[in-house]
This record gives structure tokens, sequence and C-alpha cells, in this order.
């Protein structure tokens, strides 16, 4: 067995021989994930004020800081505080789902090679926020487990894929309000706002008569957040009472997971989460 490292999202440049000389292509742009975790490049900007005094206290050192000295005022300066944790309950995609327990185990019978099998699992895991639980920010520490059989007897050279997003449902009474509408969907919210994360993507060639197992861990941790009132307003809509109302609401987080594989004899997903605010 060996352990990979997470594939990066960008794709190599492919190199093509033409007369004596090596001609190298340039290589594909990589794709941006979109969910509010990944910061907006447009909306950072170069800080233009001159640095502050370090004679100020904590509290005015906070309140005078902007956007666009430390990318997110509205946390700078707040202690963290741990909201809980969950596990998701595996995704397992084999040949024979025999006998499993879907309280333990969500398994799909995957298609025969090499065709890919797409599942999407919802309600894997669940955590139960309380009223004012944070005030700006919720963030995520998000741990992946994955275990892949590779096999090809198919008879001929094969191309290998796994890909797999954490589905997170963030469920709050604010979004109900059919005057807001998720501008991804063109659709009102309808009490839902519903965000993926990338977790794992791997790509390889696999000849025929080949066998490979392969297993992956590695954490995934907060850049922007699940959500945040900045982007509560910039990127969905939602005016600036509307947002901090938001965070002053019970909400409940589901998770789920969407997993595609192909070339895998088994396949064994899961999860594990950690959220906390400010």
């Amino acid at each position: 067995m060996k352990w990979k490292s997470l594939a990066t999202a960008s794709a190599l440049a492919v190199s093509t021989f033409a007369m004596a000389s090596l001609a190298i292509a340039a290589p594909p742009k990589a794709s941006l994930e979109v969910s509010p975790d990944v910061v907006n490049a447009k909306t950072l900007k170069t800080a233009s004020r001159a640095a502050l005094p370090l004679v100020l206290s904590p509290a005015v050192l906070a309140a005078a800081v902007t956007v666009e000295d430390v990318g997110d005022a509205d946390s700078f300066g707040k202690n963290v505080t741990y909201l809980g944790l969950a596990q998701s309950i595996g995704i397992t995609l084999t040949d024979d789902c025999t006998g499993t327990d879907p309280l333990v185990e969500r398994c799909t019978v995957q298609n025969p090679a090499p065709a890919l099998t797409t599942v999407i699992e919802n309600d894997l895991a669940v955590i139960n926020l309380p009223p004012k639980a944070t005030r700006t920010l919720m963030c995520f520490t998000l741990t992946p487990s994955i275990f892949i059989d590779w096999v090809n007897f198919t008879g001929s050279q094969q191309m290998a894929r796994f890909n797999a997003n954490a589905l997170i449902r963030i469920e709050n009474p604010v979004l109900a309000d059919p005057a807001l509408v998720d501008p991804a969907t063109g659709l009102p919210f309808n009490g839902v706002l519903e965000i993926g994360l990338s977790t794992w993507s791997h790509l390889q060639t696999m000849p025929d008569n080949s066998r490979e197992q392969e297993r992956s861990m590695q954490t995934r941790s907060c850049i922007a957040g699940l959500i945040s009132r900045r982007v509560l307003v910039d990127d969905y809509g939602l005016t600036d009472t509307q947002a901090k109302e938001f965070f002053k609401k019970a909400m409940t987080v589901r998770f789920g997971a969407r997993v595609t594989a192909a070339m895998s004899q088994y396949t064994n997903y899961f999860y594990g989460v950690r959220l906390y605010g400010d």
C-alpha cells in the first residue's frame, strides 16, 4: 500500500515533438472551486493606509483595521469559539452491497469498469447550533479519509479517476424570505444555503492487468469560511441587517458528499469536520 499526496487542481502541460525541436503547449487554466471559502481575488485590495501605531490598545486596533488591511475585519482580534464536530457516515462503492447497514455505511453497486460511478449522499452527519453561536463567521477543519483498491483487468490501458466533495447545507430561518434568491440557481433559498467543498481529486493511467491500493488522509482548513457576514452581503445579496440577524438565529448544518470513481474495485470515503467561529 502506498500513500499519495493530494493531487493538485492544475493539469500538467502537454509536451509534443515537432520536427527536431520540442514544443510545449501552454498549461490549461485550473478550475476554481465556487464556494464561500475561496477568496475572490477581486475583493482583495492593496492596503492604502499607513501602518497603525503599535501604542493603540487591542480594542482600538480591532476597531481601526479595514478589509484592505487584514482581509477580514469582522473577525479581527476576536477569540475562536468552537462550535462542535461531526463525522460522516462512510460512502462505499463496490460490486456487492449485500448485508450493509445504511446507518453505518452508504453502499452503492458501481458500474462495470471502465465506466464512471457517481454517488450523491445527504444527511451523513448533522450539527445543530443554538442562537448566537458565532458572531460573524463559521469556519471549519475538514479531514477526509479515502481508501481505494484500483484494479484494471479490462484488456487495455485505462484512466483511473476519483473525485470527492463535501456537500454542506446550512439551514437558517433568515433564508426563508422568498425575496432572497440564490445567485447560483436563480431560485429562492427556501431556508437553505448549499455549499460544496472539494476534498480530494485523483487521476492516473493504469496499464492492463494491474492493481494498486491507495489510502489518503489530509486536512483542509478554513480560508474565508463556510459562511461569513461579509459573504452573505457581497455574494448572496442579503442586507447588513439580514446578515447580522443570520448569526443571531439557531442553525442546522447538514453534511453530505458527492463521490465519483472509475477503475476501482472497492472505494470507501468519509470525513470528519470541526466547526468554529468568532
